[in-house]
């Protein structure tokens, strides 16, 4: 009966614990996964109907525009950590802190300015037809909070006026 009851209560004890790890499914692993990388369809190539002419002249404006941005990417996170020291100082210097991060914007602002180059030589390459296709696959949802349960709690502190 003990030996019974001690197999019994070990295949319950696996069951437990192997139950919620299969239910988690296959998948993550180790590594980024999907949730890091840049964009799982590189711009304009979901789009039907280009011709090898049009993807080949995408495939290239890509090339092109990831070779100008490495070096600015790589600008921007040495000045990142360079910025984080400048935190980690036992006493940070203000000037110092905001001459950095303007120098960090300035660089951002460079990176926006190269996409949208980007974006806008990529749309030309393609007919209106695929512009319009192009226009109508892009997600209608952007930045913000979200829909709320009714009920919940607002974003902010209630006022008392």
């Amino acid at each position: 009966m003990k030996k019974t009851l001690t197999i019994v209560g070990t295949v319950v004890l696996v069951a437990a614990i192997a139950f919620p790890v299969l239910a988690y499914g296959p998948g993550r692993g180790k590594g980024l996964g999907m949730g890091f990388t840049n964009r799982v369809t590189p711009y304009c190539e979901n789009i039907p109907n280009l011709s090898a002419e049009q993807s080949s002249k995408l495939k290239e404006l890509r090339e092109q525009h990831q070779k100008e941005l490495l070096p600015l990417q790589n600008e921007l996170n040495s000045k990142r950590v360079e910025m984080r020291s400048l935190w980690l100082q036992a006493n940070p210097d203000e000037a110092k802190i905001k001459a950095k991060q303007h120098e960090i914007t300035e660089l951002e602002n460079k990176l926006r300015e190269k996409m949208t180059e980007h974006r806008l030589a990529s749309q030309k390459v393609l007919t209106p037809e695929q512009q319009a296709q192009l226009q109508s696959a892009r997600p209608t949802s952007g930045f913000g909070y979200g829909a709320r349960r009714p009920g919940a709690p607002g974003y902010g502190r209630m006022r008392a006026r």
